[in-house]
């Protein structure tokens, strides 16, 4: 089985497993890591024993037979309550060690109490807990807690003898489970209550009702997504790993280059720059840079066709938008180019260029007798060069799904300003998706008459700022100028479905968000801002969040509700960024 794709961590649990299973060719459902990501030695052997006792076809009947229910993690953690007990005796005779082990794992679950937060403790199944303290209160020869006849009686079906074979464990778990908790084999999923609305209601409904906004890590460009996973199992619980990001990770790169294109960075540049950047908060988690281009090696499935046609119907969408209301973003274009025209008339210095006739250069002056080259002088540049370049970035999460069009149209007369008034300027469009942080370039500097393509952005996934702020720092490198702007049209309300990894600091993973998500962003801004880069943000996004993205981008900070505010807000944000850089 190849491992490579295993973090450190899961390769250590893995090769517990197999020791255990004496299989190295198995490849477990589960794997036992504790809450700092280290791997449980006892617990990953009994996954192994579990294998070489009762094999693989059981176990997984057994876990598929409740798989989508509602309460599938209360299952999974009871079911392995029995696996455990029927595995530790049969291999007793042989490894007597495992008393020990199993000593030590039970000492282990009850210190960890005192290293949960209330939120954790709230979280825990108090069932899964009280048939797990019974267990392991008797193995360390303790009074068990008190529970309820019917908890009993389940305590005590789980506790499932070494002297059953792999199909009479099967039944007994089973047993226990329809006698015990009611479920006979159906499986209840756990949704919501749904209604769906044409365009023509959607639009009113959502102003006149609470609407919450869902994403995925897959791909979906419309109104609005499924929810995907976002989850973390404890060991003590019979923790379940999916490693679904570690397994999968040539998928779901493949996944990534067919919704956004192939990387613009060959594979070991690639490699080499998320070496650099995705570390810290941020570790475990990928980059990709992309204009757009398919891969010509990607064979088009049906569902990436479907996003195919799904992003060019969005695109239309923007151009529909900006064409039915044209007098309006026409004004605001035009208004935003002489703002920004006359700001760089009044601030910034002439350049002075090589010439054979003006102010005589001293300094050049060796080069007539020398070279034969005349141009010895210095006259100010009649055409006037604004000496720095402007990278503009679009947030593209899914929180941004019910104002596409708005986004498209500002990112637009942001970007054709800034060209018209002859300032090389970059747009990019961000998002996150099954870990990557991609980074979609719509216009680069060189493009000619590119602001066009601006209009094919469109909004899915998650966003992790910070990462996508460290990746705006590497494109920076390309820029045809060295003094920089980068400006974000965002709602400040950084969101992403990876965790930040535990650190010798915080031995606990935390969800990228909330104030976590926005203490980091605002570090990516001052690391930006420390290396001489000018960072700003135009903001759109609801009341709640003007703290944050005031925490985030400080005085830099241009708001605006309406199209039409966008002339003014920006100008007057970019004419302070252009008399800094022109300083």
């Amino acid at each position: 089985m190849e491992t490579s794709s295993y973090s450190a961590q899961q390769r250590r649990a893995i090769n517990l497993v197999w020791t255990a299973s004496g299989d190295y060719q198995f490849e477990p459902q589960f794997l036992a890591l504790k809450s700092d990501g280290e791997p449980d030695f006892y617990m990953n052997c009994i996954i192994g024993l579990v294998h070489k006792w009762f094999g693989d076809k059981m176990p997984k009947r057994l876990f598929s037979y409740w798989a989508g229910d509602a309460r599938q993690n209360v299952f999974d953690e009871l079911c392995w309550l029995a696996l455990e007990n029927a595995a530790y005796e049969k291999e007793l005779p042989e490894r007597p060690v495992l008393q020990d082990l199993r000593r030590k794992h039970a000492e282990e679950f009850f210190a960890s109490e005192y290293q949960l937060s209330r939120q954790e403790w709230m979280e825990k199944n108090q069932l899964v807990y009280a048939v797990q303290s019974d267990r392991w209160k008797t193995i360390l020869g303790q009074k068990p807690p008190l529970l309820a006849p019917w908890e009993k009686g389940l305590a005590q079906a789980l506790a499932c003898p070494g002297t059953m074979n792999a199909a009479e464990l099967e039944i007994a778990v089973r047993t226990a489970f329809e006698k015990y908790l009611q479920f006979d084999g159906t499986v209840h999923k756990k949704g919501g209550f749904h209604l769906h609305f044409d365009d023509k209601w959607a639009p009113l409904l959502t102003k006149l009702l609470p609407t919450e906004i869902v994403r995925t890590d897959d791909l979906t460009i419309g109104r609005s997504a499924m929810p995907g996973e976002n989850g973390m199992v404890k060991v003590s619980n019979a923790l379940r790993s999916r490693l679904r990001s570690n397994e999968h990770e040539t998928e779901d790169r493949g996944y990534i280059e067919r919704c956004f294109g192939r990387s613009i960075y060959s594979p070991d540049k690639l490699a080499r720059i998320e070496q650099q950047l995705c570390t810290g908060n941020h570790l475990g988690c990928h980059l990709w840079f992309t204009k757009g281009a398919s891969a010509s090696d990607q064979l088009l499935s049906a569902d990436t066709q479907r996003l195919y046609e799904q992003a060019e119907e969005q695109a239309k969408l923007n151009r529909v938008a900006f064409a039915h209301d044209l007098d309006l973003h026409q004004s605001a274009l035009a208004r935003l180019s002489e703002q920004i025209r006359n700001c760089l008339l009044v601030h910034q210095q002439p350049e002075r260029i090589p010439a054979r006739q003006g102010w005589l250069d001293g300094t050049k002056v060796w080069r007539e007798p020398v070279l034969h080259d005349d141009r010895v002088f210095l006259r100010n540049d009649e055409e006037s060069r604004p000496g720095f370049a402007v990278d503009l970035m679009l947030d593209a999460s899914a929180s941004r799904l019910h104002c596409q069009e708005a986004i498209a149209i500002q990112g637009y007369i942001l970007a054709k300003s800034l060209a018209s008034c002859g300032i090389p300027v970059r747009v990019t469009s961000f998002c996150s998706l099954r870990g990557y942080t991609v980074l979609r370039i719509l216009k680069d500097f060189g493009d000619k008459n590119g602001e066009r393509n601006v209009f094919n952005y469109f909004a899915a996934g998650w966003n992790r700022d910070g990462l996508a702020l460290r990746g705006a720092g590497e494109l920076i490198k390309s820029a045809p100028a060295e003094k920089h702007l980068l400006i974000l049209l965002t709602d400040a309300s950084p969101d992403d479905s990876r965790k930040i990894l535990p650190s010798g600091k915080i031995p606990l993973s935390r969800d990228y968000d909330g104030q976590v998500g926005v203490d980091d962003t605002a570090e990516e801004v001052r690391a930006l801002r420390a290396q001489g880069i000018r960072v700003a943000a135009v903001f759109m996004g609801e009341n709640a969040s003007v703290p944050a993205a005031n925490a985030i981008y400080g005085r830099d900070l241009a708001r605006i509700r309406r199209i039409d505010q966008l002339a003014a807000a920006a100008g007057r944000l970019i004419q302070d960024e252009i008399r800094e850089l022109s300083s």
